[in-house]
């Protein structure tokens, strides 16, 4: 299985690419990634890569797993190694259901709350 590096400079549409690609060809990839706005890009490139394999001639989806993993890394100005937390994610072909199909519209819900007409000026309550 491929494993891919995201950071919080990592360009969200090359990640989906890769992601897209990966799950083409093998079916399975992950990511690896510490901090939170490595976690956002990849978020956001898997939801792209969704988009990517929806266009298919033979569409196709994806079902992401996240895990916590405890790594060790030598760190060049210390003796020993510094344990650090990443967050791995493991992202797997699925079936592909149009009901749930990433679209760009935003759903309307029927609860959603409608804004309130304003009042004029000396109306009474």
């Amino acid at each position: 299985m491929t494993t891919l590096k995201a950071s919080g400079n990592t360009q969200i549409q090359k990640l989906a690419g890769a992601i897209a690609g990966n799950i083409r060809q093998e079916g399975e990839v992950q990511i690896s990634l510490v901090g939170a706005s490595a976690l956002n890009q990849a978020i956001k490139a898997c939801i792209v890569a969704r988009r990517f394999l929806k266009d298919d001639p033979t569409p196709s989806d994806i079902a992401i797993q996240p895990e916590f993993v405890m790594q060790n890394f030598a760190t060049p100005y210390s003796e020993g190694d510094r344990e650090v937390t990443t967050i791995m994610i493991h992202i797997k072909k699925a079936a592909f259901d149009p009901a749930h199909a990433v679209t760009s519209e935003v759903p309307q819900h029927e609860n959603e709350a409608t804004p309130a007409a304003p009042v004029e000026e000396g109306e009474n309550k």
